[in-house]
């Protein structure tokens, strides 16, 4: 049996861990570098879904994640102290901005470790990452937005040949790009002349040949 609340499935394991008297929390993090890395708030390595997670300690810490009824984009801070200089180069080097990371919930129990299914409770993109260094050990504190953000970034789109080839750079089957839009740049400042008999020098649609109207 589980239980959904607010658009979170809980296993039954977790809803007994909750409510008993003594509770052993924990959280996980999952941050998809080119290299996942995956944490945890505790010591040695748990296994959750075959993967292993480093567990941090006291070095490691997460800001509160907040929630509200207004969907309001609340992100997180992540922490890490103790990392050696010859691994904040990586930290430089690495294109992370945007990748998406998450946070979940978890439990131990006293006697079959890590309980069944722990709850993601927060879900986003990694944003800005800054390095304070004291020439043995770093600290590397990292904030992440809520993917609800996303609402808020324009995107923006045009009746473009170029907008058109990267949404459709093959037509159907045929290994051809669509050419709907081709044209649209060059009627811009198009003239054309409709339903004037008096009008000269007009171009026609039939390849843009002069034609005259005859004298009546």
């Amino acid at each position: 049996m589980s239980i959904t609340t607010a658009g979170r499935t809980i296993s039954a394991d977790m809803v007994t861990e909750v409510t008993a008297a003594q509770l052993s929390p924990i959280l996980m993090a999952e941050l998809n570098f080119s290299t996942p890395v995956y944490l945890w708030s505790g010591y040695g390595t748990i296994t959750y879904n075959s993967i292993g997670y480093l567990g941090l300690g006291t070095l490691g810490t997460i800001s509160p994640v907040e929630e509200t009824t207004d969907l309001s984009a609340r992100g997180v801070t992540m922490q890490l102290s103790g990392v050696p200089t010859a691994m904040v180069y990586t930290a430089l080097t690495e294109d992370y901005q945007g990748r998406t990371c998450s946070v979940m919930f978890g439990a131990l129990s006293p006697t079959a470790g890590l309980i069944a299914s722990p709850i993601t409770i927060f879900a986003g993109r990694m944003d800005v990452m800054q390095i304070s260094d004291d020439g043995q050990t770093s600290l590397i504190t990292m904030s992440a937005e809520n993917k609800l953000v996303d609402f808020k970034r324009t995107r923006e789109q045009r009746y473009t040949d170029e907008d058109q080839q990267t949404l459709f750079p093959t037509y159907a089957a045929i290994t051809l790009p669509d050419l709907g839009l081709e044209f649209v740049n060059a009627i811009q400042e198009k003239t054309i002349y409709w339903g004037n008999q008096n009008t000269t020098n007009a171009s026609n649609w039939n390849g843009g040949s002069e034609t005259t109207q005859p004298d009546d």
